[in-house]
């Protein structure tokens, strides 16, 4: 389940957008209606003030129209006239001979002219006859000045506007608040529809008091508690599973069998000039304490044993504690030279220090060896069992150091030019395989593996990565493959590609906010991705991994969680995290069709991620059984050997001869 984009206009907007437009419309309407209505009370008003004026001075000139009295009449006219209520005035006599005539500039002050165009004042001119006894001697006409009028229908039109706005803020006010009460639920039960996508299960406890809301947030409500209710009991299911299967009930470390199937995978995953480290600690008094102090004392001596090797352990990015049986540990370290070297001297004296006759053949003793993945168990276990039957650990002696790797030989001061001197270089080849899809062999995306060139060698990826987070240095590396990605430009943008991220890039913010500029840089030459964290990664900071998952996320970037379920712990911690895969351990699906306990564990897998919209991935598949069994327990996407080998990404080979589709190159 991806994030929800908000495209389109959302209902707050579009709600307040209406009532603001209904608002505009009748405040502009009632307006209009308000000074129009008044321009026509006016003009009716000046016809009959020029009407009024007209009869009366008519009636008040009769007597002097006899023509010699001309003078006394037009007195007694321009003295109404320069009252300045009138615009014209005219006397005529029955020929239409104009006898007298005056008119005013119209000069209207104080009102803008865009309102005198747009509410235009028409005042009539209004006659009367004057007659000079029985008989008709002219007609008096007068039109009213609009300049009063103007400036009245000017101070109508100020006054209705603020009482109109004042109104409508009233209204809109009022509007607001009821808009509110009911848009506010509204976002509380998409803010909740994104937190259940997100993977987090929140409850909206107000209830609003409109009675259709309440129902909608009361079956919201309902509906999450039933998504949460399910993906509890998943959880519980498989987190049981993993107990009874991979956990010791004592130290609550990985056992046997958690051992052997992820010591396999481990193998299978290292490149051929990859070394790692295998430990075994054996508390040869566990069966003398036994017998003489308990059980109880017994089971002590073994938990202080393993707080022991695992705080030590922590300095070591990827390294395992697993307790086989009894008083018997096993340990792996993904590197191997002068810190492991260091580690196992530290805890056989740790052990010498704790020697007493508490413990009657000493607290404990360490062996350990270098591996690589053309060595089997058996071999490596019959080693060990050799070095510590010798008077001195290996550890003492130097076996736990492989001489015949040259790489082993380097400290952390050597380690960090190399890194340093690959930065710079820029050498890295890509091989890739694809993730296809379970259904229809569709490729879901191709995950990229990196192999880095020093000094015209191939670095192992295992010693460089440990020592890159031990130099704290490892987001260098992330840099560059990123920088690397983004300058492969035959790559097509249609491909989606997925880059594995360390520990300390994933819990960096100054990674995250070079990362936020890096997309930004190279959005239009980069193909969609997908980072790849490691479940250890992310159990080593849920907040910081929360944040940057965020982050990365906004950027349109997916997320996928691999090696899902090889920390043996509570997937309780998906909770919050918007992640879009889960790659399952390759030790639940190594010999998959002789395992029915991984078949439930990976069902209920499926039933966690499908339940709040994460698509299950799995690796390590290498038959046509595994690759069925997998389908009918409803993973999502396929990756493996089977699948199709891991391939060199050459940029200039646009064929490059893939079971599947390859990478696209333009």
């Amino acid at each position: 389940m991806t994030v929800t984009v908000k495209t389109g206009i959302s209902l707050r907007t579009q709600l307040y957008s209406l009532v603001i437009g209904i608002a505009l419309i009748s405040f502009i309407g009632a307006s209009w209606v308000s000074v129009d209505t008044t321009r026509t009370y006016l003009n009716e008003q000046m016809q009959t003030h020029a009407q009024d004026a007209a009869t009366s001075v008519g009636l008040s000139i009769s007597p002097y129209m006899d023509g010699e009295n001309l003078m006394i009449v037009e007195t007694m006219v321009v003295a109404i006239f320069d009252s300045g209520y009138y615009q014209k005035v005219s006397l005529t006599d029955v020929d239409d001979k104009v006898i007298m005539s005056r008119e005013n500039n119209r000069v209207i002050d104080g009102v803008p002219s865009w309102f005198i165009n747009f509410f235009e004042l028409t005042p009539p001119i209004m006659s009367s006859e004057v007659s000079n006894g029985w008989n008709i001697a002219g007609i008096l006409s007068f039109q009213s000045h609009v300049g009063s009028s103007y400036l009245k229908l000017w101070q109508h039109a100020i006054n209705n506007f603020y009482s109109s706005l004042l109104i409508a803020i009233f209204s809109f006010l009022v509007a607001h608040l009821i808009l509110r009460s009911v848009l506010n639920p509204l976002a509380q039960v998409e803010a909740q529809a994104n937190s259940v996508s997100k993977k987090d299960f929140v409850f909206i406890k107000k209830l609003p008091m409109t009675r259709e809301l309440k129902t909608v947030i009361n079956a919201m409500n309902i509906m999450v508690s039933n998504i949460q209710a399910s993906f509890d009991l998943a959880s519980k299911q498989a987190n049981k599973l993993t107990k009874e299967l991979y956990i010791d009930d004592l130290t609550q470390l990985g056992n046997r069998r958690a051992f052997q199937s992820q010591f396999k995978i481990s193998v299978d995953d290292m490149q051929s000039n990859d070394y790692a480290t295998l430990g075994l600690v054996q508390l040869h008094s566990l069966q003398s304490i036994n017998t003489e102090l308990g059980y109880k004392a017994g089971d002590d001596y073994v938990r202080q044993a393993a707080k022991l090797i695992t705080d030590q352990l922590h300095s070591f990015t990827g390294a395992k504690l697993y307790r086989v049986n009894g008083g018997s540990f096993f340990f792996t370290i993904p590197s191997v030279g002068e810190e492991v070297i260091e580690f196992c001297q530290h805890i056989n004296n740790d052990f010498s220090i704790l020697n007493s006759q508490y413990y009657e053949a000493g607290f404990g003793k360490l062996v350990a060896t270098t591996f690589n993945n053309s060595e089997a168990l058996t071999e490596l276990l019959a080693k060990l069992d050799t070095l510590l039957t010798q008077e001195n650990s290996a550890t003492s002696s130097g076996e736990v150091y492989n001489d015949n790797n040259s790489q082993t030989s380097h400290g952390l001061h050597a380690w960090s030019s190399i890194i340093d001197n690959l930065v710079k270089t820029n050498h890295i080849e890509f091989t890739f395989q694809p993730v296809v899809s379970t259904n229809d062999d569709d490729v879901l995306y191709y995950e990229l593996f990196s192999k880095f060139i020093n000094n015209n060698e191939v670095v192992a990826n295992n010693q460089l990565y440990s020592m890159a987070e031990r130099t704290n240095k490892s987001q260098e590396l992330d840099k560059l493959v990123l920088n690397k990605l983004a300058n492969l430009t035959k790559l097509s943008l249609d491909s989606k590609i997925a880059i594995n991220l360390t520990h300390q890039s994933l819990h960096s913010t100054e990674f995250r906010h070079w990362l936020a500029g890096f997309i930004k840089l190279h959005k239009n030459n980069l193909p969609r991705l997908v980072f790849e964290i490691n479940e250890e990664a992310i159990l080593a900071g849920i907040d910081s991994s929360i944040h940057f998952i965020q982050t990365v996320k906004s950027l349109g970037i997916e997320i996928c969680i691999d090696r899902f379920g090889a920390s043996f712990t509570s997937f309780k911690y998906l909770k919050g995290l918007d992640v879009d895969y889960l790659k399952i351990d390759g030790a639940y699906v190594h010999e998959l069709e002789l395992q029915i306990e991984n078949k439930h564990f990976i069902q209920a897998v499926t039933q966690i991620g499908h339940g709040v919209g994460i698509k299950i991935l799995t690796s390590h598949v290498e038959s046509l059984e595994t690759k069925q069994l997998l389908a009918e327990l409803a993973c999502d996407g396929l990756q493996g050997n089977f699948i199709q080998k891991t391939l060199t990404l050459m940029e200039k080979n646009t064929t490059l001869g893939c079971v599947y589709s390859p990478i696209k190159l333009s």
